[in-house]
């Protein structure tokens, strides 16, 4: 696509491609700045579920006005058909590409970074909108030439939020997510997890960008999943340098049963910023959407265990087809 016109933005070069879009900058001829388009693969364009996920990021980002999210300018169809997101373009680096190469964020940047994302994300949930995909892959941390040690941190890939207006449906046992990162709600149901989903995410790229591995892991799906289940979170791995504050709060947020969990993230950015001093109340909890109905404690831990069963099953299945083949 490059050199061609997009309505009034002429493609300049590939910038990346996931499993479902590639992106690439743009100028817009009528103003002379540059942006992102997000294309979606033309051979996804006849499935009616990957356009509607494609779709969602868009609104849902257009609907958080926060500097956290990248602006969404316009949706439009190319004139070889596929469809475009028109974006702003921020330069940087994902948290991901960060780690890879430094290793743990030193505790002041660690910080910076945890308070803007849980302000972020939290300007999301006010919006009744919930990520569920929190990872460093989709963390950029665009450089301030004024404050190294505070970069500017934005949000990407809304593509599998639940918007909580009725518009965007999700499967009964669909599963959505990183396993590394998911809360253990979600294993059992994507479809009933609330804000505290993306609160238990960010506990865990918290304990990430400060230690440099992610709190659980495993070789395969289903010990990531008995590791979010059963694993207490390894605290005694952070670092000293750390403030005090700052190893309870983790704990707080990686709690199992979500009723346990930090009430929001508002009461997150309201820790960090006060060097752990105590916050008010967590504000109320979002209602549920229509159709949806809150879960108990008891009623997560059953689900657990049907998960753990069904993926005992499954892998006792493939090893007996194999032992036959």
């Amino acid at each position: 696509m490059v050199g061609q016109m997009i309505g009034r933005y002429r493609v300049l070069r590939p910038l990346g491609e996931g499993g479902m879009a590639r992106v690439y900058a743009a100028e817009d001829t009528n103003v002379g700045r540059q942006v992102a388009i997000k294309v979606l693969l033309p051979e996804f364009s006849s499935s009616p579920g990957i356009v509607e996920r494609f779709m969602n990021e868009a609104k849902a980002m257009g609907r958080i006005r926060h500097p956290g999210v990248v602006d969404v300018f316009e949706v439009m169809v190319a004139p070889t058909g596929e469809l475009c997101i028109i974006m702003e373009l921020v330069v940087g680096e994902t948290l991901r590409e960060v780690l890879w190469k430094r290793g743990p964020l030193p505790a002041p940047t660690a910080l910076a970074v945890m308070d803007q994302l849980a302000d972020t994300v939290a300007a999301a949930h006010a919006e009744r909108i919930i990520h569920r995909d929190l990872k460093p892959e989709n963390v950029f941390l665009v450089p301030d030439p004024l404050d190294p040690q505070r970069p500017r941190v934005r949000v990407l890939d809304f593509g599998i939020a639940k918007v909580e207006d009725g518009s965007v449906k999700t499967a009964t046992g669909t599963q959505m997510g990183t396993a590394t990162y998911m809360a253990p709600e979600q294993f059992r149901n994507a479809k009933l997890v609330d804000h505290r989903a993306d609160v238990y995410a960010l506990g865990c790229v918290f304990f990430e960008l400060c230690v440099g591995q992610p709190p659980f892991s495993g070789r395969n799906l289903f010990e990531q999943m008995q590791a979010h289940l059963t694993q207490p979170p390894p605290l005694e791995r952070l670092p000293a340098t750390l403030p005090p504050f700052v190893g309870p709060l983790i704990g707080r947020m990686l709690e199992k049963e979500r009723e346990r969990r930090v009430g929001s993230l508002a009461e997150v950015v309201a820790t960090v910023r006060g060097g752990g001093a105590p916050v008010a109340p967590a504000p109320p909890m979002p209602s549920p959407a229509a159709g949806e109905r809150p879960s108990s404690g008891g009623d997560t831990r059953t689900g657990m265990v049907i998960a753990l069963v069904a993926l005992v099953l499954v892998a006792v299945a493939v090893a007996a087809a194999i032992a036959l083949s």
